[in-house]
């Protein structure tokens, strides 16, 4: 019989709670679709760092289990609490305590199932649409294919109602505690706005503003450090929640004063609406903002770094072949025919970078980048002749420079050129004669370990005479591909095995080199080969690895707090029907009831996402501002989050549509009068 009745209840709760289902329906299929991603045979074949999406994936799961849990607890507590008085019949009519917790235990348990289910046929489809993404972002390609694995299967169904289980534990003994009494009433427990005196925590809303703007103001000006960076964030978290606690108190206390605004048309009964569903939702209010927040920060992170990975591949990567060899008169020979057995090599330059025992313009550097030290950079300054410079100049398609007399050029990365300026304006002593500069130049050109580190110095051939040669190198256009193991191959011919993926070897040999690879703190290779194509794919792998979570926790976050401002609203909308009821009875007209019923809708859905927007707007302010600066990627800071919104906002808006027509049926359906037709 029970069995019976936990299917009829789980029926009923399929209508009631719709908007929950799908969404857990929504994270089913993302989690079935993300956990493939680690037993794909097509992604563990794309890239030998395959083992980065899995770790990354598996932290992101942790967080999306946490929110799991979280969502299904409030659900259940939630769900308990509207139909306290049915659990309460249950004992009248004889039924034991642990038979009624195992009833909504089973019904909750069927919910999750049916939405475990459902999800597995659309995550198969978002496990197609991700592996096709991931394999376009490398330029890789991919014939679509319906791909099952027990592996995935077992792993998403392991976390999904190991979640469930989890947050079943807390709900069954809040079973065992109640009596019949405590469930009668537990469905008005903070129904009504109390006349008790709270203006004493106003204070609070104060406060907390005051922390928020006093942690914006710290981001904005750069006081952040190892030592107050944590505590100001667990402030911030903490004034979020301080914060509804004093707006329930500041709307009382605003509505008994009767200040502006108030008795203007429905305001004192929308006032009145909010400041005692903040009262009752402080806890989740505070919650969901904070959802939102982290939701908006890491989906503009993953937009930051989709920008990077879709404009830096020519920026790091200008030549198809570029090698490293600290012997100054290395001649490539072996490398050569290395490549010529996979390609055709169509132009190629064996040529010297050149030092004078100086470094006067990576001291300039580190003293205009606080971030850098002289780790970054080679011990000298690197030079390299105007002839070698233009001959790689033809080889990228660019227009070959000149200079006269004592004269010399700047070769660095765009997002440096302004920071050189002020050098630019003394002369420069080489070789105990001043140089003057002659231009800065910010083509990519390889700058990260190759052609110097940040900037290389262009002048006369003659002026190199009685230069020190510090390293050589090879770059090269070829008409085909190469493989991944070519970098392994050129290792092995200067004696230096991979063997077993262990490079301790070659760590300790690249250790040893003096070397710098520049200022660049997005993606950072201090490799000996640059081979374009592949480094490319690698370095687009990896920050999809980034990427793809990032969006993947900011989604499910962002579905999650949705849901719960949804379901509240449904769930009281038969409370709401009685006072919509009166309002018409009173004289409202149905148009002005619609637009009452609206505004209060879209008040509630506003209050947590504004917060959110105000907090993550500051801090991915701050973010896409230093990422602008230190990345070199041309586009405005704020573009990255405004991208974000727009997404947030659409997602949002299929929430609130389907949430107020819902509510709105609702009210209709139990009006006797024909004002709200």
């Amino acid at each position: 019989m029970l069995n019976k009745l936990a299917l009829r209840n789980a029926k009923r709760s399929f209508r009631d709670y719709l908007i929950y289902l799908m969404t857990m329906i929504f994270t089913a299929a993302l989690m079935f679709s993300f956990d493939s991603m680690i037993f794909s045979d097509d992604i563990n074949k794309l890239c030998s760092e395959a083992g980065m999406m899995g770790a990354m994936l598996g932290l992101a799961t942790f967080f999306i289990v946490l929110i799991i849990i979280w969502l299904v607890h409030y659900m259940m507590k939630f769900m308990a609490e509207k139909r306290s008085r049915e659990f309460a019949t249950y004992l009248l009519l004889g039924f034991h305590k642990k038979q009624i917790a195992r009833l909504f235990l089973k019904e909750m348990l069927l919910l999750g199932l049916a939405a475990f289910i459902i999800g597995l046929l659309p995550g198969l489809f978002l496990q197609q649409l991700i592996t096709t993404l991931i394999y376009a972002i490398v330029q890789a390609e991919y014939t679509i294919h319906i791909q099952w694995n027990m592996g995935t299967f077992f792993m998403t169904a392991g976390i999904f109602f190991g979640s469930y289980i989890l947050a079943m534990f807390r709900s069954s003994r809040r079973f065992k505690k109640m009596n019949i009494r405590e469930m009668m009433y537990l469905d008005r427990q903070n129904e009504e706005l109390k006349n008790g005196n709270r203006s004493g925590k106003q204070w609070m809303f104060f406060v907390s503003l005051f922390i928020i703007l006093l942690f914006g103001w710290m981001l904005y000006f750069g006081h952040f450090n190892e030592w107050n960076v944590y505590p100001m964030i667990a402030a911030l978290m903490a004034s979020v929640y301080f914060l509804y606690m004093g707006l329930s108190a500041f709307l009382i206390s605003y509505i008994r004063k009767g200040k502006a605004g108030v008795y203007t048309g429905a305001n004192i009964f929308l006032l009145r609406q909010l400041a005692s569903k903040v009262k009752t939702m402080q806890f989740t209010l505070g919650t969901l903002t904070i959802l939102f927040m982290v939701a908006l920060v890491g989906v503009s992170d993953a937009l930051m770094l989709n920008q990077f990975q879709n404009t830096q591949a020519q920026e790091k990567y200008p030549f198809d072949v570029c090698i490293y060899s600290e012997q100054t008169n290395h001649e490539f020979k072996d490398e050569k025919e290395l490549i010529e057995k996979y390609a055709q090599i169509t132009n190629s330059l064996v040529y010297n970078i050149y030092q004078d025992n100086t470094g006067t313009c990576w001291q300039y550097l580190v003293e205009q980048l606080p971030e850098t030290d002289s780790s970054y950079y080679f011990q000298y300054d690197t030079y390299i002749r105007l002839s070698d410079y233009n001959s790689l100049r033809q080889m990228l398609g660019l227009k070959p420079v000149s200079l006269t007399g004592n004269q010399y050029l700047i070769q660095t990365k765009k997002r440096l050129k302004k920071t050189w300026i002020p050098f630019t304006e003394k002369p420069l002593k080489i070789q105990n004669a001043d140089y003057t500069c002659a231009g800065i130049y910010t083509e990519p050109f390889e700058q990260s370990g190759h052609n110097g580190a940040d900037y290389l110095l262009v002048v006369p051939d003659d002026s190199t005479v009685f230069m020190t040669p510090y390293y050589s190198l090879m770059a090269a256009e070829i008409k085909g591909s190469l493989p991944d193991t070519l970098y392994d191959q050129v290792l092995a011919q200067r004696g230096i095995e991979t063997n077993n993926d262990s490079y301790e070897e070659i760590d300790n040999y690249i250790d040893n080199l003096d070397r710098g690879t520049g200022s660049d703190a997005i993606y950072i290779s201090d490799k000996l080969v640059f081979l374009k194509d592949n480094d490319t794919k690698e370095m687009k792998f990896l920050l999809s690895t980034l990427i793809f979570p990032l969006f993947y926790v900011g989604l499910v976050f962002l579905c999650v707090a949705l849901t719960v401002l949804a379901v509240q609203q449904l769930s009281d909308s038969g409370k709401y029907k009685y006072r919509y009821q009166l309002l018409g009875k009173l004289g409202m007209r149905a148009k002005e009831l619609n637009q009452v019923i609206f505004r209060q809708l879209v008040i509630y859905y506003i209050c947590p996402f504004a917060g959110a927007v105000l907090l993550s707007g500051g801090i991915v302010g701050f973010i896409s501002h230093n990422f602008v600066k230190y990345s070199g990627i041309q586009a405005p800071s704020w573009s990255y989050f405004g991208l974000a919104l727009l997404l947030f906002g659409g997602v949002y808006l299929i929430y609130f549509i389907a949430t107020y027509i819902e509510f709105k049926r609702n009210i209709m359906s139990v009006q006797k009068t024909p004002e709200v037709e």
